[in-house]
């Protein structure tokens, strides 16, 4: 008689509404949430607006495990802004199953691109031994078949003649430390390497950042990644260890607007910034800029000889603060009180993880 009370008032609150889950069925809707992790850093630089981007991607129509709609998701999911789907020309792990166009992984990304607000460049990556010749990124390609030829210069010329950005990647991977050989020497002298990654997957490349100013290069940050962005499976470009807070690495780019044009234009005028696991690297000056729109600074007490300053940091950017003998961690929407004297005017900070030449970081002036 019990059971059968308990059973009529169930019925009763679900008639009435008051009861529509199933008891014996719960749903868990946040595990499959269709949500962009947000990266926040200033809107604006001096006039240009900054855009998140990953410009060295693979997916399953090269030697990537994801598919190019898959690619793009993971982009919108991760916070960027711009991507390129680079698939290497030469190297095929799936080369039985795949079709030998090699636009194949550009023109099935575009629509799921559109729907997500994604601005996806066209791309493709020339592989050749490394590091005699090396690894190069065409970006901005409109017909990548035109890049299979056996010799790997005029592979280079031949994006070049499509009016490609040329990116070196990775010039130290797989071997011991960054040269230049004699096949990269000739591409300098002719001006066909426009961008430099200092920064690929897991590896900084300080010497890179070296090059980049002594030969007016682009830098670069970029994943690499082969497998899902959020696995680490030992696989080249995996991504990130998901036991940890991860970012991914990303190129933060300086344009006119969103428009590819001014994507290119920025590019080949260097406005770009590299970022990985908590760093930048890049022209120091652009750098400054950058970092001084990350932190405000205001006004918190004062008595008759000293006055309490807050640095506020409200984006996504960690800055290590060294100033005087201290040296703070300014994470992400944290701030920090400074007491100093009121004939202090300025406040001289190292940025310690700013990187704006080979082991050099970033020293400035922050006004009070």
């Amino acid at each position: 008689m019990h059971n059968k009370i308990i059973m009529l008032i169930i019925s009763i609150l679900a008639i009435e509404g008051l009861c529509a889950q199933n008891v014996n069925k719960i749903n868990f809707p946040r595990y499959a949430e269709n949500t962009r992790m947000e990266m926040r850093i200033p809107n604006q630089i001096n006039g240009f607006i900054t855009l998140k981007g990953d410009l060295h991607t693979h997916t399953y129509f090269s030697d990537g495990s994801v598919s190019p709609d898959m690619r793009v998701d993971e982009a919108w999911k991760t916070g960027l802004d711009v991507l390129a789907i680079t698939d290497h020309i030469e190297y095929k792990t799936n080369r039985e199953y795949i079709t030998g166009d090699e636009n194949t992984s550009y023109n099935l990304a575009k629509k799921r691109a559109v729907e997500r607000g994604i601005i996806l460049i066209k791309g493709t990556e020339i592989t050749r031994k490394q590091p005699i010749y090396g690894h190069f990124n065409a970006l901005f390609v409109k017909d990548s078949n035109k890049l299979k030829v056996d010799d790997p210069k005029a592979a280079i010329e031949a994006a070049i003649s499509q009016g490609a950005f040329v990116l070196w990647n990775h010039p130290a991977w797989a071997v011991d430390t960054c040269r230049i050989h004699e096949f990269q020497e000739n591409l300098f002298k002719n001006k066909m390497i426009h961008g430099i990654e200092v920064f690929n997957n897991t590896e900084f490349y300080p010497r890179a950042l070296r090059w980049a100013h002594e030969k007016n290069l682009t830098v670069f940050s970029n994943s690499d990644v082969h497998t899902s962005i959020y696995a680490n499976d030992g696989v080249h470009g995996a991504g990130c260890a998901v036991t940890v807070s991860y970012r991914r690495p990303m190129t933060i780019i300086f344009a006119k607007d969103r428009s590819q044009a001014s994507i290119k234009e920025a590019m080949f005028s260097r406005r770009t910034l590299a970022f990985f696991d908590g760093y930048l690297a890049g022209d120091k000056q652009l750098l400054m800029d950058f970092c001084l729109a990350c932190l405000s600074v205001s006004q918190i007490a004062q008595n008759d000889t000293h006055i309490t300053y807050r640095i506020d940091n409200r984006y996504d950017i960690p800055f290590l603060l060294s100033y005087g003998k201290s040296k703070v961690l300014l994470s992400p929407n944290r701030s920090l009180d400074i007491k100093l004297e009121k004939t202090v005017d300025k406040l001289k900070l190292d940025l310690e993880n700013v990187f704006v030449d080979e082991f050099q970081t970033l020293s400035m002036s922050l006004s009070l």
